[in-house]
């Protein structure tokens, strides 16, 4: 791996590990599922009927933290984009949102969909993880 892949490889991992300790933090402070959300596939077709460990599950989560970091720097260099922390921040809106329909469809304890308090931890994490994003790019 050359340097800045490298650079964006471990910054998704850090951000995914990042977001799973606060999540799990936010869920052991308050009750909330909102680690037992992030990690939930038990909606999938064939994947959710699978009894994975929560090592798995949540490598599964890196993973997708991995594509969010990526897709994030392809997006910033095709457009040129300078305002790197504005467009992280609404980069990562739609993870936000996805609390609305994976809370919706999940057929295990997560929190209700609309729960407000829930739904706050869920956002404030993210945007945590949306803060570091920028830092996958070298100057």
């Amino acid at each position: 791996m050359t340097g800045n892949r490298l650079r964006i490889f471990l910054l998704g991992l850090f951000n995914g590990v990042s977001l799973g300790f606060i999540t799990k933090w936010f869920e052991e402070l308050s009750g909330i599922g909102v680690y037992h959300l992030l990690l939930n596939v038990d909606f999938i077709p064939l994947v959710g009927g699978v009894p994975w460990n929560e090592a798995w599950l949540f490598s599964f989560h890196l993973f997708i933290s991995l594509f969010i970091t990526w897709s994030y720097v392809y997006m910033v260099r095709k457009r040129k984009i300078v305002r790197r922390l504005s467009f992280a921040l609404l980069f990562i809106i739609p993870a936000v949102l996805l609390y609305f329909p994976l809370s919706f469809l999940s057929k295990t304890g997560v929190p209700l969909p609309f729960d407000l308090f829930a739904f706050s931890l869920w956002a404030f994490s993210h945007f945590v993880y949306a803060l570091f994003l920028p830092l996958s790019i070298q100057k």
